[in-house]
């Protein structure tokens, strides 16, 4: 375990370790408690001079899924999950631990507080709702009074800093004159949190995720605005906020995206929250007229929405829920279906490629608040198959759907245990799926399941995951592949990898023509091997060897001998959201080969 450990730190990077270490011991010290004391609360107006009443019952929107009735203002402090507060508001937030039993999940706390409510609301005033203005002036001077600078918990995360900044740039950005002619609070929100930020920005880009591409674009971005518009004494620190924000948002993307567009964080929904973030700082910096972006910066991002456009069910908008999936959805103005991608997708597209993804049915708000006319803008082409080898992804595509083979690439840390999982794809369906993530602070069955090799439609040896777990969010013995090898015109893929105890998995894959046909060979344990579908809702009967529902039947074979089940395991596509499907396993005692063939009936 020692060297597992160790081999583990050297594939984080020591600088990275270092830098975490540092983080944790300025904490202890006390060093961020004089570095940025506890302040007064910011002072609005910040967006109007009018103020709304407060209101006993309000509909909030948790991850873009939950409706929860709230006041207005909301608790800015309560987990409404189980009705705890958190404890501790008043202090400092380098003086609160990261992880609180008695609170339970602490997004559920930070989601609130990470503003996704307020560009809607201006969006709402834009487009007629003129008490929304009042309402979100309400909103903020409730929190900035309930948040003293640098205390309690919703100052303890420069990511969540950051989003508040964006969208309170974005909320402006619909009303114009906030934007063109900003109050002294709103600039001085703006100005407060990029103080918060800095001090712990090599943190954040130590986490080699999107904490450090959220924190650089915030920078940048409001260093930017401040330059404009800012006070003097503002404007004189934003040149170098602006400055810093640019270099590093450049080398976030040189190194966590890839040529091939997979992002470091082998996730659908943060490859989208990245992508939002880059195509609003983009449109930004055009708006301010500021300097472009180095063109490795454009190469990957224009790589990136090509990824997330294969990844992506043309009809329905949905995609893999590959990954941590933790209910972001920035920039949502118009409330759209949390799992509908292609807004995201048609932004991107337009911003970066000068290309339409759909005809104008899809649209993005953001493209309507900086006049960008996706009619002038030819359409881009429709998502072929490919392998991207460099994140670790194989997708077949056709007219009916397509196939999704995880690769045993893991060059960034791993937060599932999911090599060679199999999403499969047919009419709009998601047929064999991923089962998510649910929460990232849950009870520790759903913390060991959920990420594991149990929730993926892969093979699990003697009942342990394909990766040792180091920690909460650390897997060690990463997987690399013994073979990556097919033919993407003659719709095969095949790759396999070795685990620490010496198992061995070679998955082959062929699809052509609305038949999917997976062959998994499977030697070098000592119990059992069992492979996992995790399947969609029907009526799905089990005869011998036979897994039948009305729109298709899956077939397996095999010449060792095996035992077929249902069982029901849980799914989670909404952050905080779980329900059971069924699920086959197909056991082996022995090393072996198994075919596994999924054949649809239209």
């Amino acid at each position: 375990m020692r060297w597992l450990k160790l081999n583990t730190y050297l594939r984080l990077g020591l600088p990275n370790i270092a830098t975490v270490a540092l983080y944790r011991l300025a904490k202890q010290a006390g060093y961020y408690k004089h570095r940025l004391p506890v302040g007064q609360p910011i002072q609005g107006p910040f967006f109007s001079d009018t103020v709304a009443e407060p209101e006993n019952c309000f509909p909030f929107s948790y991850f873009s899924f939950h409706t929860i009735q709230a006041t207005s203002p909301p608790d800015w402090f309560i987990n409404p999950w189980n009705g705890t507060r958190c404890p501790d508001s008043d202090r400092h937030w380098s003086a609160i631990p990261d992880f609180m039993p008695e609170l339970g999940d602490i997004k559920t706390v930070w989601e609130a507080s990470r503003f996704d409510w307020l560009p809607c609301m201006a969006w709402a005033y834009r487009n007629g709702d003129k008490e929304a203005l009042a309402r979100l002036e309400l909103w903020l001077r409730d929190w900035a009074k309930q948040n003293p600078v640098n205390s309690g918990v919703n100052w303890k995360c420069g990511q969540e800093a950051s989003l508040r900044c964006l969208n309170m740039l974005a909320a402006a950005l619909s009303i114009d004159k906030c934007f063109d002619h900003p109050f002294d609070g709103f600039l001085q929100f703006l100005s407060t949190h990029l103080q918060r930020i800095v001090p712990t920005l090599r943190y954040a880009m130590a986490q080699d995720n999107n904490h450090g591409v959220s924190e650089a674009a915030a920078l940048f971005a409001v260093g930017q605005y401040l330059r404009i518009h800012g006070t003097p004494a503002q404007q004189k620190k934003a040149e170098k906020w602006s400055q810093q924000g640019r270099s590093w948002l450049e080398n976030r993307i040189k190194k966590l995206i890839m040529p091939d567009g997979s992002f470091s964080q082998h996730s659908v929904t943060y490859h989208r929250f990245t992508l939002d973030i880059l195509s609003f700082v983009e449109l930004l910096r055009i708006r301010l007229e500021a300097e472009p972006f180095e063109a490795l910066f454009y190469e990957r991002i224009k790589a990136a929405v090509r990824w997330l456009h294969t990844m992506t069910d043309s009809r329905t908008g949905d995609a893999p829920n590959l990954g941590p999936n933790d209910g972001a959805y920035l920039f949502n103005l118009q409330g759209g279906e949390y799992r509908d991608f292609r807004p995201s997708i048609q932004l991107g597209a337009a911003v970066f490629l000068q290309r339409a993804a759909w005809p104008n049915e899809v649209n993005h708000p953001l493209l309507k608040v900086f006049s960008c006319d996706l009619s002038k803008f030819p359409l881009l082409n429709e998502a072929g198959s490919s392998i991207m080898a460099q994140g670790g992804y194989a997708c077949f595509r056709d007219n009916s759907g397509f196939a999704l083979l995880r690769l045993p690439v893991y060059r960034f840390r791993p937060s599932h245990a999911d090599a060679l999982h199999l999403d499969l794809w047919h009419n709009e369906i998601n047929w064999v799926r991923d089962a998510g993530s649910y929460s990232y602070n849950a009870d520790e069955e759903s913390l060991q399941y959920f990420p594991g090799t149990v929730s993926h439609n892969s093979i699990c040896f003697d009942n342990r995951d394909q990766m040792p777990r180091l920690g909460r969010f650390l897997f060690g013995a990463w997987l690399q592949p013994d073979e990556v090898s097919g033919d993407m015109d003659a719709g095969m893929v095949r790759s396999g990898y070795t685990d620490y105890s010496g198992a061995q998995h070679i998955r082959e894959v062929q699809y052509r023509q609305g038949r999917c046909s997976v062959t998994d060979t499977f030697v070098g344990f000592t119990q059992e091997a069992v492979i996992r579908w995790h399947l969609a809702p029907a009526d799905w009967k089990l005869d011998n060897r036979a897994l039948f529902c009305d729109q298709m039947k899956l077939l397996v074979e095999a010449e060792n001998d095996i035992t077929l089940s249902l069982t029901e395991l849980p799914e989670s596509r909404y952050y905080l959201d779980w329900h059971n499907v069924l699920v086959l396993e197909i056991r082996s005692a022995e090393a072996g080969t198994v075919k596994t063939s999924f054949i649809f009936i239209d």
